[in-house]
């Protein structure tokens, strides 16, 4: 299978310090590194029609990373042949943590898209994952589809499978018992040793979601609605009260109330 953008980065901690020892870039994919994390750039326009991108993240053992994207991933047009894919792997080993924070992807007119996440969690790892999606620009009546898979294990355990289909590709987008028509998502996954998370649900105008506590040391928080600012506002009030000491719910809040986050 042709791979039309790929970035492969390797981070190992180093003294004091966590360094890029390998990154590698092909195609339309491109990374930039920061003093705080990387940001992923696209070196063309894409996904279009089939592509096939590729992110392959690996952290050895207390390594801290976070990943941002330049911009939002806007998926054009889809082909007859076929759906584009985003493939993302990572694996982070023990004592790393991974923060990926990417801006919005939004499914256009005519798109159809999978976007999908395969991870690797170490038993003392730890990890923020987030994954928001709109349905069309703005003034698109018919949007594109946009399917979002995300596997999570805890070291040969599985922590979280799922698989969100939005668009009129998708069965289920306007079944009123499953997504009842929502044009915009957004969803954070946490996994910590020492997070304590409980059930909980939330609503604002245009915008309703959850909290779920996974299998293991973590939790899935995701809102669907009308748009993506109010889907934003209550996983920011279901991210609140989390019990931890660690920083990875502050950096989720941060960024979603749009701030730019700067390392110490």
């Amino acid at each position: 299978m042709n791979v039309d953008g790929r970035v492969v980065v390797r981070a190992e901690r180093r003294s004091s310090h966590t360094v890029l020892s390998r990154l590698e870039c092909a195609g339309v994919l491109a990374a930039r590194s920061t003093p705080w994390g990387l940001y992923l750039v696209a070196a063309g326009a894409s996904p279009v029609g089939v592509d096939r991108l590729e992110v392959d993240l690996e952290l050895g053992e207390g390594a801290e990373l976070e990943v941002r994207t330049l911009g939002a991933t806007l998926a054009r047009r889809g082909s007859r042949a076929g759906a584009s894919r985003a493939t993302t792997r990572a694996v982070v080993r023990d004592g790393a943590a991974l923060a990926y924070l990417p801006e919005p992807g939004i499914a256009c007119v005519g798109a159809r898209h999978r976007c999908e996440a395969v991870i690797d969690v170490a038993p003392t790892a730890r990890l923020c994952w987030r994954d928001e999606v709109v349905l069309g620009r703005h003034g698109e009546r018919v949007p594109g589809s946009w399917w979002s898979a995300l596997s999570i294990a805890r070291g040969s355990r599985p922590l979280l499978a799922s698989e969100l289909g939005l668009g009129p590709a998708a069965p289920l987008w306007q079944s009123p018992v499953a997504l009842d028509g929502a044009r915009a998502v957004s969803s954070v996954v946490l996994v910590a040793p020492e997070l304590d998370a409980r059930p909980a649900t939330s609503e604002v105008p245009g915008a309703r979601g959850g909290r779920f506590p996974l299998a293991g040391p973590g939790v899935e928080v995701i809102a669907l609605g009308e748009s993506l600012a109010a889907c934003r506002a209550v996983v920011d009030s279901l991210l609140a009260p989390l019990s931890t000491s660690d920083c990875l719910v502050e950096q989720a809040r941060t960024v979603i109330a749009g701030a730019r986050l700067r390392r110490a």
